[in-house]
């Protein structure tokens, strides 16, 4: 269906999902998403709590807890290389378990944009769905437009229009606060920063292995 998507704005241009929203937004505001996705876009209330997206058992010896920002190109060659194995080879071991934190600096615009439609994707569908949902869009960093989350939000079975509106309307955005803030007091030195077991590890697949293989 993305395909379809895409052959259609390539013929036709984009068509706004909704209208007369630029007044709605309020000071420096997104202007209204413009896709193909038939969308009414709709203003839900803020979210102010939400657990940290996490792969992996609540009780477990090993945690990795990945600071990123979606539009930060470093996050997106460690979350489509390094993390991505690590993910796979740890999928199994009940011992082990990630989470992700949000830390838009930001980058870009889409710092929070995307982390706002991936929290929406989280709390629609769950965990797997965010992770799921954030390593393509990090594999699509260098193409981000409002087509492009749309068509990843259903890729994982979750309403597009659900997520644009929440990326237009930010309503994530008290979650996203609240992770900068663990962040800044970790002090962290930049994204992608990666803590096994509490511990800031470097950010490549060799130090985080051994910093979880020790942590057993």
């Amino acid at each position: 269906m993305k395909q379809t998507r895409r052959q259609y704005l390539a013929a036709t241009g984009a068509v706004a999902v909704g209208t007369g929203l630029a007044g709605c937004l309020g000071g420096g505001g997104p202007p209204a998403a413009q896709t193909s996705h038939s969308c009414e876009l709709t203003e839900r209330d803020a979210v102010s709590e939400l657990p940290q997206p996490r792969l992996g058992p609540e009780d477990t010896a090993v945690t990795v807890a990945v600071f990123e920002d979606f539009a930060c190109p470093h996050c997106a060659t460690f979350a489509t290389g390094a993390f991505s194995t690590l993910k796979d080879e740890f999928a199994d071991d009940d011992a082990v378990a990630f989470e992700h934190y949000d830390f838009p600096i930001p980058v870009s615009d889409w710092s929070g944009r995307v982390a706002n439609a991936a929290r929406s994707i989280q709390e629609a569908a769950g965990d797997e769905a965010f992770f799921a949902f954030s390593e393509a869009a990090y594999a699509s960093q260098d193409d981000y437009s409002w087509q492009v989350v749309g068509d990843l939000a259903e890729d994982v079975d979750v309403d597009p229009c659900r997520a644009l509106s929440d990326a237009t309307y930010d309503t994530y955005e008290a979650v996203l606060d609240a992770n900068r803030e663990e962040g800044s007091n970790r002090e962290i030195p930049g994204t992608p920063a990666v803590f096994v077991n509490g511990q800031l590890t470097d950010a490549t697949e060799a130090a985080i292995t051994s910093a979880i293989e020790s942590n057993r």
